[in-house]
């Protein structure tokens, strides 16, 4: 084998493990408004309802709460949902439930666990 082609294999090879993985689940796509807001598993005081998130299937999303928006892509990878707003860092969260109709997500926010449950539109 000639060691141009060895190294084209290898440059491939590396670049496709570097590929982050992304399952897509589908029963995140559709639009979704927050329905409770717990922190420590208990009553935030803030208005879930003006939480609002839209999925797409082409991995573009849309968030907003109250008069803040922001819009990136996303990922999911098993458990965990994987946004990336436009100039800032990716952002995990746990997914608690992703079902039809109920999508539960699991924050950490300055060490506090933050539950946020949605409700499909």
């Amino acid at each position: 084998m000639k060691i141009n082609t060895l190294i084209t294999i290898l440059a491939l090879l590396t670049a496709a493990a570097c590929q982050k993985a992304n399952d897509k689940n589908p029963a995140l796509f559709g639009k979704w408004q927050g329905s409770e807001w717990m922190i420590s598993d208990k009553p935030s005081g803030m208005d879930a309802t003006q939480v609002n998130f839209e999925f797409k299937e082409d991995g573009t999303y849309t968030a907003s709460f109250g008069d803040q928006s922001q819009s990136g892509t996303w990922r999911t990878e098993k458990d965990k949902l994987y946004t990336l707003g436009k100039g800032k860092q990716e952002i995990m969260v746990k997914l608690l439930k992703a079902e039809a109709t109920e999508l539960d997500f699991e924050m950490n926010r300055g060490g506090q666990k933050e539950t946020l449950k949605l409700l499909k539109k």
